[in-house]
């Protein structure tokens, strides 16, 4: 299948849209950043990035949804991105999964929280997939899945990935991120322990059909990296609300989301 080529040229991370960077210790020891936009209410949504870059990229979706009364929104940077970036991400399977019960703890202990909605985007999407089919997935009261990374057998993405990703003989991966708009600040090269702790099962489709998670998905028609079509067809198997969202891409789905914030 021919695909599309990824071009971050055109996108942009409004700085004053963008929350502060906090930081929380986790009962390991460990130091996990993310950032928070307050709603005047006490539903909570978090909201997982993709690849390259940490949680600075999601505030243009996450501000308007607690502007909007929606919900507060909490802004997570995966392990190994953010605070802990320069951290090995030769991590086990379910650090995430800990990691995600941790900053729920944090949370709660700052204010009062009522109804959760885990979310994510890209590789944060596959993970809200994972946390959908697992134990945890209790702890929420609904899940929001925006272009999700899936397992690669199910032939869900572009060759290539859109040019965004080279996968390595190792299993792990690079982002092909251009010099010109790099910062230091992004997260290049992703380990194979990485990447099975972020995404979801094999039989990660057989699980949704069975468990019927409240779960709801988005994918952009212009989409660069997966293939629309395919989300739609594999979703609509699983009995999962698919939506394909028109003239949106990979990433104009996190920055221009208004066709579709109701609806989240």
């Amino acid at each position: 299948m021919t695909g599309r080529h990824l071009d971050l040229r055109s996108f942009k991370i409004p700085l004053g849209k963008l929350a502060p960077l906090e930081t929380f210790k986790t009962r390991q020891g460990d130091v996990l950043s993310y950032r928070f936009y307050p709603a005047w209410c006490e539903d909570l949504i978090v909201l997982y990035h993709g690849v390259g870059s940490d949680s600075r990229y999601m505030c243009v979706l996450a501000s308007a949804l607690a502007k909007a009364g929606y919900a507060n929104v909490v802004t997570p940077d995966f392990r190994c991105h953010g605070a802990s970036l320069n951290s090995s991400d030769r991590i086990s399977p379910n650090q995430l999964d800990i990691d995600l019960e941790e900053l729920l703890i944090h949370i709660k202990m700052q204010r009062a929280v009522a109804r959760i909605t885990l979310a994510g985007h890209s590789l944060g999407g596959g993970f809200t997939l994972r946390i959908a089919t697992s134990d945890l997935r209790t702890q929420f009261a609904k899940f929001v899945a925006l272009a999700p990374r899936l397992p690669e057998h199910l032939q869900a993405f572009y060759p290539g990935h859109g040019g965004w990703i080279s996968v390595r003989e190792d299993g792990g991966f690079v982002v092909n991120m251009p010099e010109a708009l790099r910062s230091g600040q992004e997260k290049l090269t992703y380990s194979k322990e990485f990447l099975v702790a972020a995404s979801p099962s094999e039989d990660v489709l057989e699980k949704l059909k069975t468990l019927a998670p409240p779960l709801k998905v988005f994918t952009g028609a212009e989409d660069e990296v997966d293939i629309p079509d395919r989300h739609s067809e594999l979703f609509t198997k699983a009995r999962i609300p698919v939506e394909i969202l028109p003239e949106l891409n990979h990433l104009t789905i996190v920055s221009k989301p208004d066709s579709y914030l109701s609806r989240f």
